[in-house]
């Protein structure tokens, strides 16, 4: 059984969104409300004098033209449309300004984890083949250009825009948000570039040849393969998305949503950023999460809707601060996580009209979500209806049965918002999606008689960290590549501030040793913090199941054992 197109069931939509590409639609923002303050970015790196986030505020007006200066600049520099323009930056307006920029001039907007490090950067950057990267020089305790240097030591030998690097064949251009290095243009320099009339007129010819079902965003996801995927999605199908989901959510013009999500997931770049173009609510965003500073923003901002992952709402419940901020602007949002987090969001932290969602970057992201005029129980239990325009079916994952409501099996997506595929990887692709043009999300759900559904976790080997997605596979044939080991594998285990973490067995060839401490300082040297182990445990030989493979189900009931006599697993050490 499916359920096709459920907008009407309980309520109408209120509005149709319009077939348009990013450019149009941020001009008609501008058109309609050019003076407001809009998109405010709060610098939580940046303290002032009064210990509060330098704040960057700007009207859509003041955004357009600023997104304008750097689309000329981009094209004086040579920037095709259809090229790849990678973006490693943080939660800053320069990252939301170049989303638009790219997109104006036809070209594709390939964001990148800022906590990846060197490795998983040139994955990215070859894979998608990227011609241009925008960086910052540094952020936080990262030196991004240094690491982009050591990847590219031809920058020491080529002039900005000429780069003939022999590990990125195709990458030409460097940009950096400082005042500028060997071999890259300082962000300042391209809209310099750009600010002859000539420039002008060559970005509205090549916004005339945009069109809204060009691909706009290659974004990687970590799924169950050993690498990121690059999942393509179009100018239309991510604003309509981001539209919807808003609406869903109750936000319009009259709200003020704080957003914590980074620009290089999806929940940022298009679940806020977009739904901020589409719906016309004031969007106020963090360079990066911390809890004092969206206690105080609530209070002072007069926030009324909130956008996080379940790490950031205890975080906030736990912070000391949290009990004398004011949050009673505070009245919608939305989050991914289970009925019990739902129902802390809404009774502790104040948001009576949290609506649970249900998606992945596969699908625009969102699939489903609830509304915010639901009962209150549907909200809290289940993660909403198909948005119009999406089916959602559920099927057996043996037999490919499509199952009645009530019953579980993997939930299959059809409709507008289905990826156009993943980049460069054509087998992948026919794999995700059948020739009927089903999603196979390779997650367990379950519709209800009325067509909610409620997402019952993952079929695949997959683990959410922080809201950052593990491939559990990609970890192991990391640590496989030690010298010392012959077998890993990776599994996830409950974590009462990261949701879970990874955990890994590890046997190690004979004769040899390691400790739990250099196999934690070997991952740390080559994989984003998220992906680290936090416990290891060694083995002489792992449980197989009848087909020959790791038998994850028992050592995953190994450690559920020893952690439900213990605060916390204890280190094991092999020799």
């Amino acid at each position: 059984m499916h359920h096709r197109e459920m907008s009407g069931a309980l309520y109408e939509e209120a509005r149709e969104w319009p077939h348009l590409t990013y450019g149009a639609a941020l001009e008609h923002l501008a058109a309609r409300c050019p003076d407001r303050e809009t998109f405010v970015f709060h610098h939580v790196e940046k303290l002032g004098a009064d210990g509060r986030a330098t704040r960057r505020a700007y009207t859509a007006a003041e955004f357009l033209t600023k997104v304008n200066r750097l689309a000329r600049g981009l094209l004086a520099l040579g920037v095709g449309a259809g090229e790849r323009v990678a973006l490693w930056l943080a939660n800053m307006p320069e990252a939301a300004i170049a989303e638009f920029a790219i997109a104006k001039i036809g070209a594709v907007v390939v964001p990148i984890n800022t906590r990846f490090k060197a490795g998983e950067l040139e994955y990215v950057l070859r894979q998608s083949e990227a011609e241009t990267l925008i960086t910052m020089e540094h952020f936080l305790d990262v030196e991004y250009e240094a690491v982009v240097r050591a990847l590219c030591p031809e920058t020491s030998v080529c002039s900005p825009g000429q780069l003939r690097s022999s590990r990125f064949p195709h990458l030409k251009r460097l940009i950096t948000l400082g005042p500028g290095a060997p071999g890259m243009f300082a962000y300042a320099e391209v809209l310099a570039l750009g600010a002859e009339p000539r420039w002008g007129r060559a970005l509205r010819r090549r916004e005339a040849n945009v069109r809204p079902d060009d691909v706009v965003l290659i974004q990687y996801t970590s799924g169950s393969t050993a690498f990121p995927k690059g999942v393509m999605l179009t100018h239309d199908q991510t604003l309509r998305n981001a539209f919807l989901m808003a609406g869903r959510a109750g936000l319009d013009e009259r709200d003020r949503v704080l957003s914590a999500m980074p620009m290089f997931h999806i929940g940022g770049s298009v679940c806020a950023l977009l739904g901020a173009i589409t719906r016309g609510y004031v969007l106020h965003m963090m360079t990066k999460f911390d809890a004092g500073e969206t206690l105080r923003l609530f209070e002072e901002e007069r926030i009324t809707a909130y956008i996080g992952i379940e790490t950031m709402f205890l975080m906030l419940r736990d912070h000391p601060d949290f009990s004398r901020r004011d949050r009673s602007s505070l009245r919608k949002g939305w989050a991914a996580g289970s009925p019990t987090l739902l129902r802390m969001i809404a009774d502790e932290i104040g948001i009576p009209h949290v609506c649970s969602v249900y998606g992945l970057s596969e699908a625009s992201p969102n699939v489903c979500i609830t509304d915010w005029r639901d009962a209150r129980e549907r909200r809290l239990q289940t993660n909403g209806r198909p948005h119009p325009g999406v089916e959602v079916e559920i099927r057996d994952p043996e037999t490919g049965e499509r199952l009645p409501p009530g019953r579980a099996g993997e939930i299959c997506v059809r409709g507008y918002n289905v990826m156009k595929g993943y980049y460069r990887m054509p087998e992948e692709t026919a794999r995700a999606i059948d020739p009927e043009g089903w999603l196979h999300t390779g997650d367990r759900g379950m519709l209800t008689e009325d067509g909610y559904l409620v997402f019952l976790g993952r079929l695949k080997d997959v683990l959410r960290v922080g809201g950052e997605n593990v491939s559990a596979l990609e970890v192991e044939n990391f640590l496989l590549a030690h010298p010392k080991v012959v077998a890993a594998a990776v599994i996830g285990v409950p974590d009462p501030q990261w949701g879970e973490v990874p955990a890994a067995f590890l046997q190690l060839k004979e004769g040899e040793s390691l400790t739990e401490e250099e196999v934690v300082a070997y991952c740390r040297q080559h994989l984003a913090s998220f992906k680290v182990p936090r416990y290891i445990r060694f083995v002489r030989e792992f449980p197989m199941t009848g087909s020959g493979k790791i038998h994850k189900t028992r050592l995953r009931e190994v450690l559920e054992k020893e952690m439900s006599g213990s605060l916390g697993l204890i280190p094991s050490r092999h020799s």
